[in-house]
């Protein structure tokens, strides 16, 4: 390269540093604004702040919450930052300026009118934009209208709006105005060549956390905004872009439903209500079809249930087959000093559509329920309400944030009267993206549980999930005890951290459920998962190793003398039924849609989303229907049959989905 053609190069080179300087000073700039707004709406609603809450706290919620804005403000200068670069190969330097002041312009306009926005916003609804803000859509535009105009203090906002406005224009063409480094300091970074080198890829690695939010493996993500055990803090961690950006994709999801004729083509309820329920009686109120009354209690009613989903539980390592593991050998023991509900599915394949079945009793129908506004309040076969008419204290222990997938708030509107979260239980260094490790969520809930009153707990696990992060040769992973290989599949590095992590999932569970019903002697512990694991040994699983997960119960002393049916098959749906069925006085009134696993006569088949499950064999509907059969049975299945199942899953779903979208009434369909 001749002299002439390095001086070109480092002149070229210093022209695009010169303009990513500002570019930068165009991000920090952003970055305070969001800063700035931040402390302000903790400042104004600092009332709403928990007794107990830590200055470490609001730091921790300000920290968190700039990983959302590093997002949004790198977005903004991104564009900028193309003609920064372009001023590489041409002198675009008064060009790349000027769309800066512009953009920066555009951002100060758009945040503060947002900014103004979500404050009011978040005194009406107790949060920031969601998914409540497209309820407007469906009101009287104009009295919508006149009610902002006349109770959210426009003339105020509007001066607030318009002195930010002067005074971050001001800023922004005085920051703008000269790069950081001198023209000399750059002159140097320009002369070597390795520099250049190194500093555009800094640049370009800076560009790329940013604009992720994160320097880990995954970017920052809704559920990482419930960082604290403060639940207002947690609602300030993001920003209104990021919160208004959520509110509309979950929109949009919601908007792809094609409503009742999925299920039912009809429309005709009653017909389905008939079918699903098996009654002849033709009724127009939905909730009549769902009621029940109590059997009355078959042994020693628990005064403490702990309902235990844990994350990602498949049923085969308890396979004996998969006996050399001795991964799930906690939980085998539970089932044999207990009692095993087998075969049983999950009411969906993902954590959120399953939780919603576990808490309404309702298939969630690919309606995402808990961002329903029905939600806001519990629904008759809710399982925390029927509780609480019990006298029983109803709570909730999730090990990850509450503030993912709104879990905290749909529970709470839908009865639990006390919520913990992972901020509760343990700390980062004991943590993964979805929450704490296991054994501190037990713990938490093993120092929590008192004997004063009945209780009724929900506990969401979080440890077994991808990213695998316990140390769980620390734990006691026995390793060495693995096989090299299990029914001809080798095993690999990568499937000994997946084992370890199940066993471990597995040991917390069953000390757990040992300990706790020493402690509380009338205690009854369920056990079962979110949805099956998305992982197997070995290389080609069937439908029931896909599909199939554990549903075991444990109570020495509420147990003695009941026994299951010899011929079952269970969901989500049913273990409602049950354990109302268990605890309730006789002739108590409840609602539910599935069955009471533990009596006789039921009928012994159960539904999931696209699967359904009988004693012999499970119906894959995910594509076209496909049987798998049950080991040791030879079931003989029409094609009428089939139809006859398919029928009955999609009444199911149907009449779900017309209770949560529509109501109880069937007579304005």
């Amino acid at each position: 390269m001749t002299a002439t053609s390095k001086r070109s190069e480092r002149d070229r080179w210093g022209r695009f540093f010169r303009q990513w300087q500002r570019d930068f000073k165009l991000w920090l700039f952003c970055m305070t604004f969001f800063l700035a707004f931040r402390i302000v709406f903790i400042l104004i609603f600092r009332d709403q702040i928990s007794e107990g809450t830590t200055p470490a706290s609001v730091a921790s919620a300000i920290l968190n919450g700039m990983r959302f804005d590093s997002v949004i403000s790198t977005f903004f200068v991104l564009i900028p930052f193309l003609f920064s670069a372009a001023s590489y190969f041409k002198d675009f330097e008064q060009m790349a300026q000027k769309v800066r002041i512009v953009t920066g312009s555009v951002f100060l306009v758009l945040s503060s009118f947002l900014c103004i926005v979500t404050l009011e916003y978040f005194k009406e609804f107790g949060d920031q934009f969601n998914h409540f803000l497209f309820g407007l859509i469906y009101d009287d535009l104009r009295a919508t209208m006149l009610t902002i105009i006349k109770s959210y203090h426009v003339l105020k906002n509007a001066l607030v709006f318009f002195l930010v406005l002067v005074m971050g224009s001001f800023l922004i063409r005085r920051l703008l105005r000269n790069p950081v480094l001198s023209r000399e300091t750059t002159a140097r970074f320009s002369s070597s060549g390795s520099t250049r080198i190194a500093v555009t890829l800094v640049i370009i690695t800076l560009t790329v956390f940013g604009a992720r939010g994160s320097i880990g493996a995954m970017p920052v993500r809704e559920r990482h905004a419930g960082i604290t055990v403060d639940e207002f803090l947690n609602k300030t961690v993001l920003n209104p872009y990021t919160s208004l950006r959520y509110a509309i994709a979950q929109q949009i999801k919601l908007s792809k439903t094609e409503g009742i004729r999925t299920y039912i083509p009809d429309q005709d309820l009653i017909s389905a209500s008939q079918d699903v329920f098996a009654v002849e009686d033709r009724y127009t109120d939905l909730d009549r079809y769902l009621l029940r009354h109590a059997r009355g209690p078959k042994g020693i009613p628990p005064r403490h249930i702990f309902y235990i989903v844990a994350e990602s539980y498949s049923a085969w390592p308890m396979w004996d087959r998969y006996a050399p593991l001795h991964i799930a050998d906690g939980l085998k023991g539970l089932a044999r000093d207990g009692i095993s509900i087998t075969p049983f599915i999950a009411a969906s394949q993902g954590t959120m559509a399953s939780l919603n079945t576990i808490v309404t009793g309702l298939p969630d129908a690919d309606i995402q329920t808990n961002y329903r506004p029905s939600s806001r309040n519990p629904y008759p076969t809710t399982i925390s309400r029927i509780f609480r008419e019990l006298g029983y204290r109803t709570r909730l222990f999730y090990g990850g944030y509450p503030s993912w997938q709104r879990v905290g708030d749909f529970c709470r509107d839908q009865g639990f009267e006390e919520i913990y979260g992972g901020g509760h239980m343990g700390k980062w260094a004991s943590s993964n993206e979805w929450g704490v490790d296991d054994e501190h969520i037990f713990s938490f809930v093993t120092k929590t549980a008192s004997d004063d009153r009945p209780s009724f707990n929900l506990i969401l696990t979080t440890s077994f999930h991808p990213p695998y992060t316990v140390d769980i040769l620390s734990k006691g992973f026995p390793e060495s005890e693995i096989p090299a290989s299990i029914l001809g599949t080798r095993i690999e590095k990568d499937d000994l951290t997946f084992l370890g992590h199940f066993w471990y999932a597995d040991r917390c569970i069953e000390r757990f459920a040992r300990g706790i019903t020493k402690g509380l002697p009338q205690s009854l512990v369920v056990v079962t998962a979110d949805h099956p694991g998305r992982r197997w040994i070995s290389n080609n699983p069937d439908p029931l190793e896909k599909y199939l997960v554990p549903c075991v119960l444990y109570g020495p002393e509420v147990l003695t003398g009941i026994h299951p049916p010899r011929s079952m098959a269970g969901s989500h749906l049913d273990i409602n039924p049950t354990l109302v069925e268990l605890a309730a006085p006789k002739g108590f009134p409840y609602h539910a849609m599935g069955k009471d696993l533990l009596a006789p006569g039921a009928r012994p088949i159960a539904v999931g989303k696209n699967l359904v499950l009988a004693p012999l064999f499970l119906m894959d509907f995910h594509k076209a229907p496909r049987i798998a059969v049950l080991p040791g049975a030879s079931p003989s299945l029409s094609g009428q049959t089939i139809k006859d199942l398919k029928r009955l899953h999609d009444a199911m779903h149907g009449i779900a989905w017309w209770r949560i979208m529509k109501g109880p009434s069937f007579s304005h369909q």
